[in-house]
C-alpha cells in the first residue's frame, strides 16, 4: 500500500472517530438534559425570583458562613433553569428568568464559596451546579467568559482531588459533578480518564467501596466500616448515573454485574419489612431514613444491562417489603453476620483490630462508641428501631452489647477513631443456611467472649470471661433495647407477671415483648426489665467489676403468646455444650446441628462425638449430612495455611484439613464432608 493511501485511510478513520465521539457526546448530553429537566410550580419560581438581588445573590443567604447553607443557591438556580426549559411551564423562555439565572450563576462561580467541610466544594456544590449548567448550556455559551469560568468551576474538584478522595462514594460523586464540563467541551481525553477511574471504582476494593464479601465500606482509615445505607447508596446512585448516561457509548465502563452482585449477595440481606439494619448506616443511625432512596436504586438497577434480570427483580421486591429471603450470610471483611427467615431478621455486628463500629462526624453519631461492642439487632415487625429510637435510646445499651453502665463521658468515635476493638478475634462460619460467630471484646477496661449461634426458629447468645477491674458501675449485657410494642410479660421463679415500669428477675425463665421471646439458660443471671412510653429494654446485670461472669440465653423471634413461651421453655430444643472463654458451643437437638466457637486449639465432646481443632476457629457440624463448615475469625491477622479438624465418632476418627483462603478472602468459610 502506498504511503499516500495509508495517510488517506488514517484521515478517514480519524474523521470517523471524531464523528462517533461527537455522536456520543450528543447522546450523553441529551440523557443528562432530560434527566435533570423538571417542571417546578410557578409559586416556587416566583419565590426564588423575589429573593434574588441585583448582583445575583439571594437575599438572606450568608455567603461567608462556614457551613453548607449556601448549597441552596445552585439548587434554586436549577429550579429557574427547569422552569425556563420546560415547555409546559408558565415561565418557559421567560427573559427575566433567563437573565436572573445567568446573574445568579455568575455570582456563584465568582464567589466560589468554600467552607470548613471540604465535601461541599468538592462534591455537593458541583453536583448541584451541574444540573442547571446542562439545562442552560446554550444560554451560557453565549457568554464565552462565563462558559469558560463555569467549566473550570465544575472541573476544579476533580483536578484538585488526591487519590484518597477519589475512592468509594466520594470518587464516584466527584466524577459525576465534573463530567458535565467534559461533555459540554467534548473533551475525549477527560471522558476516557473518567471511564478508567469509574472502571477502577467498579471493581472489588480492599477497604473503600465494594469489598470481596459484597458489602460496602467507607471511612475506613481506622478500620473497615460498614456504610452502605449512606455512602454506599451515594456510590450506587452516581455509578448508575454514569452507566445510564454513557450506555452504548465509547465511555461506558464494564462492571455493571458488580452492582448486581452487590445487591444480590449483600444489600438485599440487610433489608427486612421496609427497614434496614442500622449497622450499615454509619453515623446516620437509622433503620429507614434512606429506605425510599435505596428502593429507587433497586428499581433502576432492573433497567441496566445486568446478566440476571429475574434475580434483580426479586431483589427490588424484597427491598420493597417481600420478606421471603431466608438463609445466613457471614460478611468476613466486616466481622458481620446476618441470619434471616421469612418472619424475622437478626444481625451480629462484631469488631476487631481490623474493623470499627458506627462512626461519629460533623456532630452526628457522637453516641456511637459502644456500637463496636457486639450489636445484635432483632427485626420481627420492622419498626423496632425506627422513628425517634436513636434520639432517645440509652447509648450504653445498644442491643446485644456488653458494657459498663457508668455516666462518665465516652470517647467520640470521630471518623472511626476509637471505634474498634483491641482484640483481633472476630468472625464466624456460615454454610449459607446456618451460622455461628464470636468475638473477644476488649474495650475500655472490659473483656468478654461473646458468641451467637443461629438456627431456624431461634438463636442462642453466650457470654463468658466477662471481667472488669476498675469499673464504678454495673456491667450489663443488653439482650435488647427497642421501641416498645405492647405489654412486656415474663416468668420469674415459675410465676408469670406483666411489666409496669421496672422489674428485677432473680430466677428468670422467659420474657415476651413485641412477639419476641427471650429465654434464660444461665441460673446465675439476673434480668433487669424496664419500659416507658417509648422504649423497652432487657438487660443482664453482671454487677460492678465482674470477674469471669457468664450469660446464656435463647431468642425466639415471632413468638406470639405466653402459652407458647411456657411450652417452649419446658422443651428447649437447644443445649449449651460449653460456655468458657476457650470454647463456646450449642447444639440444636431437633436439627442435629452443633455450632462451636474455639478461641484456641482444643476439643469438645458432644453427644455425637468429639471434635478436636489445632487452631482457633468457628465451625458448624451438621450431623445428618456429615458436613463441617469452618471459618477463621482471625482472618488476615493470623491466617495459617490450614486448620485441621479431627472428628471422633465412636472410635472412628476422621481428620479434615481445611486449606484457608488468603488475602481479601481470609476469614471466608469452607465446607467439607466427613465421609466422602
Amino acid at each position: 500500500m502506498k504511503t499516500v493511501d495509508k495517510i488517506k485511510i488514517t484521515i478517514v478513520l480519524l474523521v470517523l472517530s471524531m464523528a462517533l465521539s461527537a455522536s456520543d457526546f450528543k447522546t450523553i448530553y441529551d440523557r443528562m438534559y432530560y434527566d435533570y429537566l423538571g417542571n417546578p410550580s410557578p409559586t416556587s419560581v416566583e419565590s426564588i425570583l423575589h429573593k434574588m438581588q441585583y448582583d445575583g445573590s439571594f437575599f438572606g443567604m450568608n455567603y461567608k458562613t462556614q457551613d453548607g447553607t449556601p448549597r441552596s443557591h445552585p439548587i434554586w438556580l436549577t429550579t429557574l433553569a427547569q422552569a425556563y426549559k420546560s415547555p409546559s411551564n408558565k415561565y418557559y423562555r421567560d427573559p427575566e428568568v433567563r437573565d436572573k439565572f445567568l446573574s445568579g450563576l455568575r455570582f456563584w462561580i465568582k464567589t466560589n464559596h468554600n467552607v470548613a467541610n471540604w465535601w461541599y466544594r468538592y462534591i455537593a456544590y458541583p453536583k448541584e451546579t451541574t444540573k442547571c449548567v446542562i439545562l442552560m448550556s446554550d444560554e451560557i455559551k453565549k457568554d464565552p467568559e462565563l462558559f469558560d469560568q463555569t467549566m473550570k468551576y465544575l472541573r476544579w474538584s476533580y483536578e484538585h482531588s488526591d487519590s484518597g478522595r477519589l475512592t468509594g462514594a466520594n470518587g464516584a460523586d466527584i466524577i459525576i459533578g465534573s463530567m458535565a464540563a467534559s461533555v459540554l467541551t467534548e473533551n475525549d481525553a477527560q471522558m476516557m480518564d473518567y471511564k478508567d477511574k469509574m472502571t477502577g471504582l467498579l471493581t472489588i476494593q480492599p477497604a473503600e467501596g465494594i469489598l470481596s464479601d459484597y458489602l460496602f465500606g467507607q471511612h475506613c482509615g481506622h478500620g473497615r466500616q460498614l456504610y452502605f445505607c449512606n455512602y454506599g447508596k451515594e456510590f450506587v446512585n452516581s455509578m448508575m448515573y454514569y452507566l445510564e448516561f454513557c450506555n452504548g457509548t465509547k465511555y461506558q465502563t464494564p462492571g455493571v454485574d458488580l452492582l448486581q452482585d452487590l445487591f444480590v449477595k449483600g444489600v438485599q440481606w440487610i433489608f427486612y419489612a421496609k427497614h434496614y439494619d442500622p449497622n450499615n448506616s454509619g453515623r446516620y443511625d437509622s433503620s429507614d431514613q434512606y429506605y425510599e432512596q435505596i428502593k429507587g436504586l433497586a428499581q433502576r438497577l432492573q433497567k441496566l444491562d445486568v446478566s440476571d434480570k429475574t434475580e434483580v427483580q426479586k431483589i427490588a421486591k424484597r427491598i420493597s417489603g417481600d420478606n421471603s429471603l431466608s438463609g445466613n450470610r457471614m460478611f468476613w471483611r466486616f466481622d458481620y453476620m446476618i441470619n434471616r427467615r421469612p418472619n424475622y431478621m437478626v444481625s451480629s455486628r462484631m469488631t476487631s483490630t481490623r474493623t470499627v463500629g458506627n462512626e461519629a462526624g460533623n456532630g452526628d453519631g457522637e453516641y456511637n462508641y459502644y456500637a463496636a461492642n457486639g450489636v445484635n439487632y432483632i427485626f420481627v415487625n420492622g419498626d423496632e428501631y425506627d422513628g425517634k429510637y436513636f434520639k432517645q435510646f440509652n447509648n450504653r445499651q445498644f442491643p446485644g452489647i456488653t458494657a459498663e453502665q457508668d455516666n462518665r463521658p465516652l470517647p467520640i468515635p470521630n471518623w472511626g477513631e476509637n471505634a474498634g476493638n483491641n482484640n483481633a478475634f472476630a468472625g464466624g462460619a456460615s454454610d449459607s443456611t446456618y451460622g455461628a460467630c464470636g468475638m473477644i471484646l476488649d474495650r475500655r477496661g472490659l473483656t468478654a467472649h461473646k458468641a451467637w449461634f443461629y438456627f431456624d426458629d431461634e438463636f442462642v447468645c453466650l457470654g463468658a470471661g466477662i471481667t472488669e477491674s476498675d469499673g464504678i458501675a454495673p456491667v450489663y449485657t443488653t439482650i435488647n433495647q427497642c421501641n416498645k410494642s405492647g405489654a412486656a410479660r415474663y416468668c420469674d421463679n415459675k410465676k408469670n407477671g406483666t411489666l409496669r415500669k421496672t422489674a428485677y428477675l432473680h430466677q428468670p425463665e422467659w420474657v415476651l415483648e413485641g412477639n419476641v421471646g427471650y429465654f434464660n439458660l444461665d441460673p446465675a443471671s439476673v434480668f433487669k426489665l424496664k419500659t416507658d412510653s417509648a422504649l423497652f429494654s432487657l438487660n443482664i446485670d453482671h454487677g460492678v467489676n465482674p470477674a469471669n461472669k457468664t450469660y446464656a440465653y435463647v431468642v425466639y423471634p415471632a413468638m406470639k403468646s405466653t402459652k407458647d413461651a411456657t411450652g417452649y421453655f419446658k422443651h428447649l430444643p437447644v443445649e449449651v455444650l460449653s460456655n468458657t472463654p476457650d470454647v463456646q458451643a450449642v447444639r440444636q437437638k431437633n436439627l442435629h446441628i452443633t455450632e462451636i466457637v474455639f478461641t484456641k486449639a482444643g476439643e469438645l465432646a458432644t453427644p455425637q462425638g468429639t471434635l478436636t481443632v489445632d487452631a482457633p476457629c468457628v465451625l458448624l457440624w451438621k450431623e445428618n449430612d456429615g458436613t463441617i463448615t469452618l471459618g477463621n475469625p482471625y482472618a488476615e491477622t493470623n491466617n495459617p495455611e490450614k486448620i485441621s479438624v479431627k472428628v471422633d465418632i465412636g472410635g472412628k476418627v476422621k481428620v479434615l484439613d481445611f486449606v484457608l483462603p488468603t488475602g481479601e478472602f481470609a476469614g471466608k468459610s469452607g465446607t467439607q464432608k466427613i465421609n466422602k
